[in-house]
């Protein structure tokens, strides 16, 4: 496994503040995006536009729990590269519609998924299955209490 670096994980020789849970949970963060990519986002956007063939970007936004800026970041990267279309619904011009090229199926099939299934599971292997579990729902309680408060919020300011 390769080192892990404050300056592998763009924290540009600033150290994330560990001293609060707050801090563990950025720093855990930035060592996930690491660890696993930094277009986990993009491969997850290519796969449900190849199981689903065309989804909006808003629904594919919806779904993800992504901000509108990052979405259209993302879409327009995966366009740049060939990965995916981007067209206008018909009934809705305003609509952004996007769908997966045959350059976009072929790249997702050739993703190695055992690869990022050992890696995701040698992360924690830190813990035993049971401590795994309590992070799983304590991670999960957190945040469902985080959408509630604090997403929605935003979207209603």
């Amino acid at each position: 496994m390769e080192t892990f670096s404050a300056h592998a994980c763009g924290m540009n020789g600033r150290e994330a503040p560990a001293d609060d849970l707050a801090g563990w949970l950025e720093r855990c963060g930035r060592f996930l995006a690491y660890c696993l990519g930094r277009r986990r986002g993009q491969t997850k956007i290519l796969r449900i536009l190849c199981e689903q063939g065309q989804v909006s970007q808003r629904d594919l936004q919806e779904m993800l729990g992504i901000q509108p800026g990052s979405m259209s970041e993302i879409a327009a990267k995966l366009e740049g590269k060939g990965l995916v279309a981007k067209d206008r619904a018909d009934a809705d011009r305003r609509k952004i519609l996007l769908s997966p090229t045959q350059q976009g199926r072929e790249w997702l099939a050739r993703q190695d998924e055992e690869h990022v299934r050992k890696r995701r599971a040698e992360l924690f292997s830190a813990l035993s299955e049971e401590e795994q579990q309590t992070l799983q729902a304590l991670l999960e309680k957190l945040s469902v209490d985080w959408e509630k408060r604090f997403v929605r919020e935003r979207r209603e300011s």
